[in-house]
């Protein structure tokens, strides 16, 4: 029996999935998609889900927009990383379960118990748990980068579990039920990559159905309020529109918000220099370790306050240091920013002013939006961020000013010993032209000629006697 042919043999999973593809050809495919989208307002939750995972099965790339709710459902699964951190696990299970987790092993176990529940809710929600190694439904990268976005293994967590979604509604559903069952057990909620792809996906289906022509025609019989809600509703679906009231002269155009800018939003930024000196400066690994401790800190205020991450952001400052992971990063040089969707002005101005109070001293910090009534505990915040950058100007200014008196001095101690040097060489010139009327008496001494003498510099000149 030849084992080699049976060690090479498909998993059933690659059997089923090699059967699909021979089912359906691409043409097929096309049809089958028209098929689905004549029938997509009429079909129900879970039948448009199970379509379009069988879409992904086949490796056929489907989008489509629910245009009542503005829910999309793509066969590019809309992801979602489930993180656990252990500290806070282990104060929920005291607080809450009255149970003390004392030991690693007895960690483990409730961690598992937790990802089971995760598990359990994602399937509820027709969703898959990305299984390690798995394709997720995008190109990962496999070039060195220099910026990432998104979960980052070993970056604010100790365990976690990915969810993927066919639907829109699923993947938001899914989400609350898990951060409103395990949040306050140390369960958050983290991007895979960035949301701009979900944003990006929504905005450019509803451009696509947008009809311009025909909805002018309707915009011009509205009143004005009416006309200021369309043009409220536009914006948030990304559609840009610009209309004249030629009665009036009045102008409508929609301000299309960048993602993760969203009312309420904010966005925490930190360098991985962490207010080190340049003395005094941890190792790569070392900092790492602490930027690990500080995000677990900062996602954990920011999941105490109902905040939603939008984006996260990690860039290394030099492109020479690019990698495929942040792990892997030499010098581990460069900043973090977290981009937050808050559920309310309140929820902002606490969360904002508990980062201040208990990361600040870290270097985290924060900036107001355009147009923002910070509360006044941000107000007194940003004085503070404010006063510290002036702080840390002046010092640097001092510390270059120092430098520069300190190569003054050097610069002084050159142009005296330079001084000198010229001095010296006056002096032996001088003395070589008052012997120099003796020697005109006596032309038989012998004397030295002028390149001698540039050759001699600063040494002592012979002594021109005259002859006995």
């Amino acid at each position: 029996m030849n084992t080699k042919l049976l060690d090479s043999s498909p998993t059933p999973s690659e059997v089923s999935g090699r059967m699909a593809e021979m089912v359906l050809s691409e043409e097929e495919l096309h049809h089958h998609w028209k098929k689905v989208k004549s029938r997509f307002n009429d079909m129900s939750e879970s039948q448009r889900v199970d379509e379009f995972q069988k879409f992904w099965e086949k490796g056929f790339e489907v989008t489509e927009l629910d245009k009542k709710t503005g829910l999309l459902y793509s066969s590019s699964p809309l992801m979602r990383v489930f993180t656990i951190c252990h500290e806070q696990l282990v104060e929920g299970y005291l607080q809450f379960k009255g149970e003390r987790l004392e030991t690693q092993e007895e960690i483990a176990a409730a961690v598992q118990i937790v990802k089971r529940s995760i598990e359990s809710t994602i399937r509820r929600f027709k969703g898959i748990v990305k299984e390690e190694g798995a394709e997720p439904g995008y190109a990962d990268s496999k070039e060195p980068v220099s910026c990432f976005y998104g979960f980052q293994e070993g970056f604010g967590s100790d365990d976690y579990l990915i969810g993927m979604f066919f639907s829109e509604g699923g993947h938001t559903r899914a989400i609350n039920e898990v951060v409103e069952e395990w949040g306050q057990f140390g369960v958050r909620t983290e991007p895979v990559g960035t949301e701009r792809d979900v944003h990006t996906r929504r905005t450019s289906l509803w451009n696509l159905y947008f009809d311009r022509k025909e909805y002018r025609k309707n915009f011009a019989k509205l009143s004005h309020e009416e006309r200021l809600k369309e043009i409220k509703d536009l914006s948030e679906k990304g559609i840009k529109f610009r209309y004249t009231d030629r009665k009036t002269n009045h102008n409508y155009n929609t301000d299309v918000i960048p993602f993760g800018m969203e009312q309420y939003s904010r966005r925490f930024s930190y360098d991985f220099m962490l207010k080190y000196s340049e003395k005094n400066l941890p190792g790569a690994s070392a900092r790492r370790e602490e930027i690990d401790r500080l995000e677990k800190s900062l996602f954990g205020i920011i999941a105490k306050h109902n905040g939603f991450v939008t984006i996260i952001e990690r860039d290394l400052i030099q492109a020479s240091n690019a990698c495929l992971s942040l792990q892997e990063s030499e010098d581990f040089d460069g900043k973090g920013h977290v981009y937050v969707q808050f559920p309310s002005k309140n929820a902002r101005s606490r969360a904002s002013e508990e980062v201040f109070e208990k990361l600040s001293s870290y270097g985290v910090q924060f900036s107001l939006e355009k147009g923002e009534e910070p509360s006044p505990g941000e107000q007194n915040a940003i004085l503070r961020q404010e006063l510290d950058s002036k702080r840390a100007r002046l010092d640097l200014s001092w510390k270059m000013l120092e430098w520069r008196k300190e190569r003054h001095r050097e610069e002084s101690i050159e142009l005296e010993n330079a001084e000198a040097g010229l001095l010296q060489r006056e002096r032996d010139i001088n003395k070589i032209e008052q012997n120099l009327p003796e020697c005109e008496k006596h032309p038989n001494h012998k004397r030295t000629n002028s390149s001698d003498r540039e050759s001699m510099g600063t040494k002592e000149n012979t002594e021109y006697l005259p002859a006995p």
